[in-house]
């Protein structure tokens, strides 16, 4: 379940941090490790990248020089990608609300399932 979550959730988490500033693609797995306390440890392809750009929710940014001194390719968010993140989230937010209301509204007594 837990890779499910991973894929479902990859393009919010990534736009989510372009929020903030335009990252390169190896930033982005250590920093939602380490933004997330190290509760989400994910591996990113190109592909998840790339797929977002024709969508239109990231760009290419002109290539810079990351602080280890090498030329690195940036991405960064664009209009249409703050659009799709804010409903995303909006999305987010009510299902897990949902979710962690139904699973409170159950007394589960140590049997493992949720039997009665």
């Amino acid at each position: 379940m837990e890779e499910n979550l991973k894929k479902a959730l990859s393009e919010m988490m990534v736009l989510a941090l372009l929020h903030e500033r335009d990252y390169y693609a190896l930033e982005l797995a250590p920093a939602i490790a380490q933004r997330s306390g190290g509760a989400i440890t994910v591996t990113f392809t190109y592909a998840i990248l790339y797929r977002m750009i024709d969508q239109g929710y990231i760009c290419e940014r002109p290539k810079q020089i990351a602080p280890d001194g090498r030329r690195r390719q940036y991405f960064g968010i664009t209009e249409p990608g703050r659009d799709y993140f804010q409903r995303s989230w909006q999305a987010y937010r009510a299902f897990t609300t949902g979710v962690n209301r139904l699973v409170d509204s159950i007394q589960i007594e140590g049997k493992g399932g949720g039997d009665k």
